[in-house]
């Protein structure tokens, strides 16, 4: 009996999936090895890897080193087949960069928004970033932004930064680009550039949390980001601290943002007659004790809510990143304290505190790793 034609094309599809991921993955290397990596019959992958040349998608990559007899020609995944765009909306301004098919950010653009823009307002500059961007094949848009996403449908179901609720997003955003377009939390975003390109490369089971303006947090379980049932998994600034504490901009009281994100450290540096978070900064690293045990709160409070994350889901590692890690040195001592002391022994001996590796760049390149990621899906995932 033979194999209808629609399940050939899936087949040959799925092939031609698994001989990309494998060279953008591992490569490069020899027809042989993949051959024997992936289990295609030599005929079957060498019209493959035939196709994929003329695509443009693979190329060949100069020959191995010699180990004796001819060495084998080498074969290389192509990054500049195409490009991605990634797009970071924040409060003030709106970033965005071209980013090739292996992460690395080919051209930027930014532009200041209005205090609380609109989305109407939001969705004009990124029409204006695109076209400044556009060069070569380009697949799609990833746009990232804080709080609640609904990433199915495109809808930013709360942002307390932006003060955006039950916004349609990604809709408009498509009818206006004439691309297709991603919605993503942003710390989930940057936490996908990690999984993919940074410190989270070497784990299946990671927390990415970011300090800065807010407190969040990316989950990655299984090597999958993990968004929960409504896409509000990870919101680790608002786990409650103490139920009397402050008022949050969320409206509730005692979050671990009042403790532990910018807008505490900026009533501490008023509390000390500063003028601000780099004044609070500099005044911890010439040894002003009433600064460094600003920062040394904040890093208690920061690891007393890491730890609750950690005792929940049991990740292999922490990766930190965000604005406020240009002061790392400052709470890291009495976060990492807090995290271990707190947390269940054995969880706390195994687990890796460590930092990011793309620093700010890794909200874009996540954004634009939305893109990424459907495009090498294999055709038997989207099913």
């Amino acid at each position: 009996m033979k194999t209808p034609k629609g399940d050939q094309r899936l087949i040959r599809n799925h092939n031609r999936g698994l001989v990309v991921n494998l060279l953008r993955t591992d490569g490069p290397m020899s027809r042989t090895e993949l051959a024997h990596r992936i289990g295609l019959a030599p005929s079957v992958l060498t019209q493959r890897i035939r196709d994929l040349i003329g695509e443009g998608l693979v190329a060949e990559a100069g020959k191995s080193a010699p180990n004796g007899g001819r060495p084998p020609t080498l074969l290389s995944f192509n990054p500049s087949y195409a490009y991605t765009i990634g797009v970071k909306i924040e409060s003030s301004r709106l970033l965005a960069a071209r980013v090739n098919l292996a992460g690395e950010i080919c051209d930027r653009y930014a532009a200041d928004l209005d205090s609380s823009p609109t989305p109407e307002a939001v969705i004009l500059q990124m029409q204006k970033a695109v076209k400044q961007l556009t060069a070569g094949r380009i697949l799609g848009v990833g746009a990232s932004i804080s709080g609640f996403v609904d990433t199915a449908r495109g809808i930013d179901l709360y942002s307390p930064i932006l003060n955006w609720k039950n916004v349609p997003l990604t809709a408009p955003m498509a009818a206006q680009l004439d691309l297709p377009v991603w919605l993503e939390n942003d710390v989930n975003a940057l936490t996908l550039a990690e999984c993919w390109y940074g410190a989270g490369r070497r784990f299946q089971n990671f927390i990415c949390l970011t300090v800065g303006e807010g407190i969040g947090a990316g989950v990655v379980i299984g090597g999958e980001l993990y968004r929960g049932a409504f896409g509000g998994a990870g919101e680790v600034g608002h786990i409650t601290i103490d139920p009397c504490g402050p008022r949050c901009r969320c409206g509730e009281h005692g979050c671990l943002e009042v403790y532990a994100s910018d807008r505490f450290l900026e009533e501490e540096a008023t509390r000390l007659d500063l003028p601000g978070i780099p004044a609070l900064a500099a005044a911890a690293h010439a040894k002003d004790s009433y600064a460094q045990e600003v920062f040394c709160q904040m890093g208690r409070s920061l690891g007393i809510g890491a730890k609750n994350v950690v005792n929940l889901l049991n990740p292999e590692a922490i990766v930190l990143s965000g604005e406020r890690m240009d002061a790392a040195d400052l709470f890291l001592p009495s976060f990492e304290e807090a995290v271990r002391h707190h947390s269940f022994p054995k969880e706390a001996e195994q687990l890796e505190i460590i930092p990011a590796e793309l620093g700010p760049d890794g909200f874009l390149i996540g954004a634009a790793t939305l893109v990424t990621a459907e495009f090498f899906r294999l055709p038997t995932e989207r099913m």
